[in-house]
């Protein structure tokens, strides 16, 4: 795959304007991110100019992706919320043409998360928290955990915000989410 092309076009194509704003503050992250940690500028470029490029597909459209190259009980226990993760997944490899591991984990798991993330796995799940759109306190704060002390603390406050948030308005949260919040809880101790 080309590591140097810009795969922001496929985004702008699929998304509306607003989706599109949030990818390119996403990027911006991404790259902030890498830079501080050592990553891979070019995969946190990727990984986050792809990370919502299903997000405005037609649902029926996204299942159908995850189900024909998942299986039907792929979609079991994923949340509404996280089906775009899967479906974007799935589009950057079929149709995009990426076959980077880490930047297709990077995609799918930018939602839920997952124990033991890659260092590109966490930046994108961060980035996607803290990009300049989110102006809520809590992005403020988990940018600066994530600029300023560890990426490890910065996903777990993410992931506890996301916990407590779903909790308080009584929506489902996937087991993958607990078992992450559990991981990091343990990893940054």
């Amino acid at each position: 795959m080309d590591y140097s092309k810009d795969y922001l076009t496929y985004t702008k194509r699929m998304v509306n304007k607003k989706r599109y704003n949030h990818t390119l503050g996403v990027v911006e992250s991404a790259i902030k991110l890498a830079e501080i940690y050592g990553g891979d500028i070019n995969k946190a470029r990727i990984a986050a100019s792809l990370h919502d490029v299903t997000k405005n597909m037609d649902m029926d459209e996204q299942l159908e992706l995850i189900t024909k190259t998942l299986g039907p009980d792929a979609i079991d226990e994923l949340p509404g919320g996280a089906i775009h993760s899967y479906s974007g997944y799935i589009y950057a490899m079929d149709y995009i043409g990426i076959d980077d591991i880490d930047i297709l984990n990077a995609i799918k798991n930018h939602t839920l998360g997952r124990p033991n993330m890659s260092l590109l796995e966490k930046i994108i799940y961060v980035a996607d928290f803290i990009e300049p759109g989110r102006t809520s306190e809590e992005s403020k704060i988990c940018a600066n955990i994530a600029y300023n002390e560890s990426l490890d603390k910065a996903v777990l406050y993410a992931i506890n915000v996301v916990v407590s948030e779903l909790t308080e308005a009584k929506r489902y949260i996937a087991p993958i989410t607990f078992e992450t919040k559990k991981y990091f809880e343990e990893l940054v101790k």
